[in-house]
C-alpha cells in the first residue's frame, strides 16, 4: 500500500530552512561575488542586445526612407538616419574592442583548463551575437540605399519627362 508523504517532505524542508536561517551556516551562500569576467561579458551583452533593440525599434522610420512619397510619414530625416548610422557604426566598434580587450584580459587570469574553455565558448558566443546585430544593421542599411537609389533615379527621370514635356502617364487609345 503506497502512503502519500509530500505534506511530511514539505515540512521538513520548511523546517530544514528555517533552521539553516538562524543558524546563518553559510554552506548554501545566498549570493556569490561575480568575476570581473562576468561582469564585463554581462557588460557587453547588455550593450549589444541595446544596439539590437534600438535598430529593431526604429527599424521602420529607418527604412523608409521615401516615406514622404508614399504619403507615409517618417519621423526620421536623412541627417538622423546618417546620425544612427555613424552612432551603430561607433557602437559596433566599440563593442568588438569591448570583446578584444576581455579576451586579452581573460588571458592574464590564471584559471583552470575547463574555465579556459569556458571563457573561449562565451567570447566565441559574444562574437556570434555581434556579428548577427551587425548583420541586421547591415541588412537594413541595403535596404535604406536601395529605397535612396530608387528614389533618386524616380525623381531624376520625372525631372526629365518633366523637362522635355512628357505627361508621366497617359492613355494611348490606338484605333487598329
Amino acid at each position: 500500500r503506497i502512503m502519500d508523504r509530500t505534506g511530511v517532505f514539505k515540512a521538513l524542508v520548511k523546517t530544514l530552512r528555517t533552521s539553516r536561517k538562524s543558524l546563518n551556516d553559510g554552506i548554501i551562500p545566498r549570493s556569490r561575488s561575480t568575476s570581473a569576467f562576468a561582469r564585463t561579458t554581462r557588460e557587453v551583452v547588455d550593450n549589444i542586445s541595446k544596439l539590437r533593440d534600438f535598430l529593431l525599434e526604429h527599424r521602420h522610420d529607418y527604412i523608409n526612407a521615401a516615406g514622404h512619397l508614399t504619403g507615409d510619414v517618417s519621423r526620421l530625416t536623412d541627417q538622423d538616419r546618417d546620425q544612427i548610422d555613424l552612432e551603430a557604426q561607433n557602437y559596433m566598434r566599440t563593442c568588438s574592442a569591448l570583446i578584444a580587450n576581455s579576451r586579452t584580459e581573460a588571458s592574464k587570469d590564471y584559471v583552470t583548463e575547463q574555465q579556459r574553455i569556458h571563457r573561449e565558448a562565451v567570447f566565441g558566443l559574444l562574437e556570434g551575437y555581434l556579428r548577427d546585430v551587425c548583420k541586421l544593421y547591415s541588412q537594413q542599411r541595403a535596404v535604406r540605399v536601395k529605397r535612396v537609389v530608387e528614389r533618386k533615379r524616380i525623381s531624376r527621370l520625372q525631372s526629365e519627362t518633366s523637362r522635355l514635356g512628357i505627361k508621366p502617364y497617359s492613355k494611348c487609345i490606338c484605333s487598329l
